[in-house]
């Protein structure tokens, strides 16, 4: 990471900071073997990632964040939220398949820091474009936000079961009380495909 890119780090790690009181209220705190290191800013990757280097603390990572998110102060939100909210059930050194549990609520977190800043007209903005330019995060999102409606407490209660919000089983909603339609809880449950 070059110098030149030290004035964005400190923009994301104050963003982290200022959402993080958030982001545990909503879905819990993060997984005691979480460890995050930090951001790193790159010209040459499209999208932010969570990036796992250690085999001894499998839970130990850092965000790569591409360049060009700094143009949009919107999806620079929305993607630091996303990841932060990933980080508090983190896929680890040996990545895990994740369900659309997990890419819902990491973007219904983005959507609600985009209402609380931008307002419902950019929310409005923001989930068309996911709808057009990236379907299965709005699909995913949009199950997720009806478990929410249902039980706003839902993901604290699967948590509480299984932190690991990815490794979450379908006794898991029994076993935490969450209500909701077989249905809804078979897709949210499947493996997710972007």
């Amino acid at each position: 990471m070059a110098d030149a890119y030290a004035t964005e780090v400190n923009k994301l790690e104050k963003l982290r900071a200022a959402w993080l009181p958030a982001v545990e209220f909503l879905f819990g705190e993060a997984v005691e073997e979480a460890k995050f290191d930090g951001f790193e800013v790159w010209d040459d990757i499209a999208k932010p990632s969570a990036v796992f280097e250690h085999a001894d603390e499998p839970y130990r990572y850092k965000i790569h964040m591409p360049a060009r998110v700094f143009s949009n102060d919107v999806m620079l939100l929305a993607d630091v939220i996303q990841e932060m909210v990933r980080g508090q059930y983190p896929v680890g050194y040996e990545g895990a398949k994740v369900p659309a549990l997990c890419e819902g609520v990491a973007v219904f977190g983005a959507v609600t820091a985009i209402k609380q800043v931008f307002g419902e007209e950019s929310v409005d903005s923001y989930l068309n474009a996911l709808k057009e330019q990236a379907f299965p995060y709005y699909d995913a999102f949009s199950y997720v936000a009806v478990l929410l409606a249902e039980d706003p407490q839902a993901i604290k209660k699967l948590r509480g079961v299984q932190p690991f919000l990815y490794k979450v089983e379908k006794a898991d909603f029994e076993t935490a009380q969450v209500e909701i339609d077989r249905k809804i809880k078979d897709i949210l449950l499947l493996a997710f495909r972007a």
